[in-house]
C-alpha cells in the first residue's frame, strides 16, 4: 500500500511569516505577518486556499501587524497582533476570515502575543520581551493583568511563545536567535503552572536546521490534526529573498515530554479521521433518532424535540475513540453529547442552561458537574471533544477539560447528540477509533530523527519515560526515510555488560552485544526510501531504553592531519564528516586576549551558527550542537552544547601559551575522555549524548592554532 507523503515546505506561493493556525468547526485557518493579515483555509493542513485580507488597509497605516494570532470563544474571534512591534492591539470579528476591527487600542507588551484559555476558563497572555517570555492573566479578552516574567528565555534573541496544555501540564514552544540567522530555532519548556515554575525541555533545541537550503526554522504554533488524535507543529523557514515558507511536523509526548518528529523534508501526510460526517452527502441516514427529528442541510443538521431528543451516530461501535462534535443551540434548556455502549450503558454529558453548568449522567445517575466560566455564551457555537477507552473517559468543551468523574468504557461505544426543550444545530462531526496517547505510540518517525523509546504500541500506557525489556521481549517502531541508505542507530538508556540487543530494520537483523555497563548502544542499519519497520529486542539481559536516535550514515576511514587557526571569536569544522565514536588528536596553541578566553576542540559538532543576523560570532559563541574541549589559562573544561553551554567536567591545568599542548579526546558512546600532554584528566558520561557530529575548532577570546589534527573512526562490532 502506498502511503501519502508531504514535503516541507508545504506551501511556497506566499509569505507565511510567523504562521498561526486556528481550528474552528473542523476547518483550519492560517494567518501570517502580512500588511493586511492575509488568511488561508484548509481541510487537511496541507492544501491552503486564500481567503484574502482580514483587516482593512487603514487599520494600521504604514505598519505591518506582527505575528497575528486568532482565538475563538463564545461566538467571537479575537486577533492579537503588534503592528511593527509597537505594542499589541486586540481586534474582533464574527468570522475567522474577518473583517477584524480594533477594539482595544495599543495595550503594549512588545511582540508575539499568544493566548491560552485554561480548563477553568481563565485566560493567560504570553509575549516576548528583552528578558525572555512574559505572561499575565487576562480578566477579559481585551484586558491584561500584572506581568510575570516566566523565567524562560533562549541564549540571545527570544520570541514566539505558544502555550498548550496536555494531561494537566503546560507546554511552551518558543523561538530564539535572530530571525535572519541560520540558527533560528525552536525550544520547548514545561510547567505545572501557567505563569511560573517553567523548565526547559530535555532535548532542546526542539527544531533546528542550518542547511543552507532549509534554514531559519521558527515561530511555531501547535494544532490538532484532521484525525483528531495527532498534533502538528506549524512553523516557517527563511528564504534568500526574506520571504518565508510554511512547514509542519508531527509532535508527540512521551512521559509528559514534548518532542517534534523533525525537522523533516518528507513525512507521512496527516491522517483523516476514521469517520467524518458529510451532512450534504447522505450521512444523515447513519444517525438513529429517538424522540425528535433530524433535518440535514449543506454543512449541518438540526436535531429538535419537544421533550428529550437523541441522535446516535451508528457507524459501528468501537472500543476506543476520540470524537469531536460542534453544536449551536437554540431554545434548548439542555443539550450536549453522549456515548452509548453495546451493553446498553448510556453516558450523557451536556450543558444545563438554567444552572449554567456542565453535568454528566451515567446509566441514569448523576456522576459530576462543573460550572461554566463567566460570560459563557449559550447560543454560540461550541465544540465538544470526547476521548474514551478502557482507561478513562475525558470530556473537553471548547478545548477545556471538564472535571467529570466518568468510569472507563467497558464495551465498544457509539457517539451521539442530545437536546431537551428545543433544538440544536450539529455542525462538524468526526470520530477516530483511537486516542491521542495511542496515536503517539504509533507515530511514524521521519529519519534522520529521534523518538522517546516508550512511544511504542508494545509498551503499556503506564510505561513512563523509559522502555524496559526483559529477555525475549521486543518493541516495534515505524520509520520513514526520505531516501534509502545507511544510517546510524543510537539507543540511549541503561545497559549492563552481557546484555544483547537485537535490531531488525530494513529486512536485516543485527545482534549487538553490550561489553560494558553504560548508557549508549550504537549500531548501523540500512533503510529503504519510505516506511521501514524497526524492531528492538532484548536477546539477553534487561536493557532499559529511553531515547532512539537515527542519524545519517557515518563517514568511513580516518581524517587528517589538518591544521587550522582562529582569532577572537569563531568556529570552524576541520573534519566535516559526521562520526560517532572516534579518537581525536591534535596539538593546540592558545593565547587568551581577554579574561576568561579559551581555545577549543569541537567534537560531535553539528548545526553551527552565528548570532544576530548570522555574523555575530561573540553572540553565537555557543550556537552549536555537540561538545567542546576547552583550554583555559588554568584548566581544561569539557562542555555540552545545545545552543547554550553546560559544563560536564573541569580539571586544573597549567596552559602555557608559548608551547603546543597535545590534546587527545576519545568518544565511546556516552563516555568522553580527555588527555592533556599524555595525562588522562577527564572521563565523564553524558546520559543522553549527542549521537554523531563533525570535528572542529573554536576560539572564544583569544588566538588559537591547531596543528596535525587527526580523527580516527572506531568501528562498531
Amino acid at each position: 500500500m502506498t502511503v501519502a507523503v508531504y514535503e516541507n515546505p508545504i506551501a511556497r506561493d506566499g509569505d507565511y511569516a510567523d504562521p498561526f493556525v486556528l481550528r474552528h468547526d473542523g476547518r483550519y485557518y492560517l494567518y501570517s505577518t502580512t500588511p493586511q493579515v492575509d488568511c488561508w483555509s484548509s481541510d487537511d493542513l496541507l492544501h491552503w486556499a486564500p481567503e484574502g485580507p482580514t483587516i482593512a488597509p487603514d487599520v494600521f497605516p504604514g505598519l505591518v501587524p506582527f505575528a497575528p494570532e486568532v482565538v475563538y470563544a463564545d461566538g467571537e474571534f479575537h486577533m492579537y497582533t503588534s503592528p511593527s512591534g509597537q505594542g499589541h492591539h486586540v481586534l474582533r470579528s464574527e468570522s475567522p476570515t474577518g473583517p477584524f476591527v480594533d477594539v482595544s487600542g495599543n495595550v503594549g507588551h512588545a511582540i508575539d502575543g499568544n493566548v491560552l484559555i485554561d480548563d477553568d476558563g481563565r485566560r493567560y497572555f504570553y509575549w516576548a520581551g528583552d528578558e525572555g517570555i512574559w505572561g499575565c492573566e487576562m480578566p477579559s479578552p481585551t484586558e491584561f493583568g500584572e506581568p510575570v516574567l516566566t523565567g524562560i528565555h533562549m541564549n540571545g534573541w527570544t520570541e514566539g511563545p505558544f502555550v498548550a496544555k496536555r494531561d494537566g501540564r503546560y507546554h511552551m514552544t518558543l523561538t530564539g536567535n535572530h530571525y535572519l540567522s541560520a540558527g533560528y530555532r525552536i525550544d520547548a519548556a514545561s510547567s505545572d503552572h501557567p505563569l511560573t515554575g517553567w523548565s526547559p525541555g530535555p532535548l532542546n533545541p526542539l527544531v533546528v536546521s542550518t542547511d543552507p537550503e532549509y534554514t531559519g526554522l521558527g515561530h511555531s504554533c501547535s494544532i490538532v490534526g484532521p484525525d483528531l488524535v495527532s498534533t502538528y507543529l506549524v512553523f516557517h523557514n527563511m528564504n534568500p529573498d526574506l520571504t518565508r515558507h510554511l512547514n509542519i511536523d508531527r509532535q508527540v509526548w512521551g512521559g509528559g515530554r514534548l518532542l517534534v518528529l523533525g525537522p523533516s523534508r518528507e513525512a507521512p501526510a496527516p491522517a483523516e479521521p476514521t469517520h467524518r460526517c458529510a451532512w450534504n452527502d447522505g450521512d444523515a441516514a447513519s444517525w438513529e433518532v429517538e424522540g425528535g427529528m433530524l433535518a440535514a442541510g449543506h454543512r449541518s443538521a438540526v436535531l429538535t424535540g419537544a421533550l428529550d431528543a437523541a441522535a446516535l451516530w451508528r457507524i459501528g461501535a468501537v472500543p476506543a475513540l476520540t470524537a469531536e462534535v460542534s453544536l449551536t443551540v437554540f431554545d434548548a434548556a439542555e443539550h450536549g453529547v453522549m456515548l452509548e455502549t453495546e451493553d446498553g450503558r448510556r453516558i450523557v454529558v451536556g450543558i444545563d442552561r438554567d444552572a449554567h453548568r456542565v453535568h454528566a449522567i451515567d446509566g441514569g445517575e448523576p456522576v459530576g458537574n462543573a460550572p461554566l466560566p463567566p460570560g459563557f455564551a449559550h447560543a454560540a457555537l461550541h465544540t465538544w471533544r470526547i476521548v474514551a477507552d478502557h482507561d478513562r473517559i475525558e470530556v473537553f468543551l471548547d478545548g477545556r477539560r471538564q472535571p467529570l468523574e466518568l468510569a472507563p468504557l467497558d464495551a465498544p461505544a457509539l457517539v451521539g447528540v442530545h437536546a431537551r426543550g428545543g433544538g440544536v444545530r450539529i455542525g462538524h462531526v468526526a470520530l477516530t477509533d483511537t486516542t491521542p496517547d495511542e496515536s503517539d505510540r504509533r507515530a511514524v518517525v521521519p529519519v534522520p530523527g529521534r523518538l522517546w523509546a516508550a512511544l511504542t504500541p508494545d509498551a503499556p500506557s503506564t510505561q513512563g519515560e523509559s522502555l524496559a525489556l526483559a529477555a525475549g521481549e521486543s518493541a516495534g517502531y515505524r520509520l520513514h526515510a526520505a531516501r534509502g541508505g545507511a544510517f546510524s542507530l543510537q539507543l540511549a538508556g541503561v545497559f549492563s555488560a552481557g546484555d544483547v540487543i537485537g535490531v531488525d530494520a530494513g529486512g536485516e537483523s543485527t545482534r549487538v552485544p553490550v561489553r560494558h555497563d553504560g548508557h549508549v548502544v550504537t549500531t548501523e542499519i540500512r533503510l529503504t526510501h519510505g516506511e521501514n519497520p524497526l524492531r528492538i529486542s532484548a536477546v539477553a539481559g534487561r536493557p532499559v531504553i529511553e531515547l532512539i536516535t537515527v542519524s545519517p550514515g557515518l563517514g568511513d576511514g580516518d581524517a587528517g592531519p589538518v591544521d587550522g587557526a582562529l582569532s577572537g571569536y569563531g568556529k570552524a569544522l576541520l573534519d566535516p564528516t559526521p562520526r560517532a565514536d572516534v579518537d581525536i588528536e591534535a596539538a593546540l596553541v592558545f593565547t587568551a586576549t581577554e579574561s576568561g578566553g579559551h581555545g577549543d576542540l569541537l567534537v560531535r559538532a553539528s548545526a553551527l551558527s552565528e548570532g544576530g543576523e548570522g555574523a555575530d560570532t561573540r553572540l553565537g559563541v555557543n550556537f552549536l550542537l555537540g561538545y567542546s574541549v576547552q583550554l583555559h589559562v588554568d584548566r581544561v573544561v569539557l562542555a555540552r552544547h545545545d545552543y547554550d553551554e553546560r559544563i560536564l567536567a573541569s580539571a586544573a591545568a597549567d596552559i602555557d601559551s608559548e608551547v603546543p599542548h597535545r590534546v587527545v579526546v576519545r568518544l565511546r558512546g556516552e563516555r568522553i575522555a580527555v588527555e592533556l600532554d599524555g595525562v588522562p584528566i577527564i572521563d565523564v558520561a553524558d546520559v543522553l549524548p549527542h549521537a554523531t557530529g563533525a570535528t572542529g575548532i573554536r576560539a572564544a577570546g583569544g588566538n588559537l592554532r591547531v596543528e596535525g589534527l587527526v580523527v580516527r573512526g572506531i568501528a562498531h562490532t
